[in-house]
């Protein structure tokens, strides 16, 4: 699927969406000048960087992410833009406990848009 570009957007409640956006604020790293936040995600022992992007309206972009396998060679990139995947690295910040009690609360309340 050349050229083609994938993101998906959930809407969250007020006090989700500011809890997690502070949540990325604090300990997702940006490059200067980008609106994204990319965080690191461990899964079974692989590391994936996911790039997250604030919307209006309360809504969070999972734009992308990458599986980094890391061998002598050096690192090997993979970009991953399936939506199931990408809907799963949302998920899975949140179990693994992105802060407070009000992010772990997200998982219930998001739908898609």
């Amino acid at each position: 699927m050349k050229g083609k570009r994938f993101m998906i957007i959930r809407q969250l409640k007020q006090e989700q969406y500011e809890c997690f956006h502070n949540y990325l604020k604090h300990n997702a790293h940006t490059e200067p000048l980008d609106v994204s936040y990319t965080m690191r995600v461990t899964v079974n022992d692989r590391q994936y960087a996911v790039k997250f992007q604030p919307e209006r309206h309360c809504k969070m972009a999972v734009l992308q992410a990458f599986r980094i396998d890391r061998s002598a060679a050096g690192p090997h990139l993979e970009l991953i833009t399936q939506g199931n995947l990408l809907s799963a690295f949302l998920e899975i910040l949140i179990d693994q406990g992105a802060g407070s009690h009000c992010c772990r609360e997200i998982g219930d309340d998001i739908r898609s848009i």
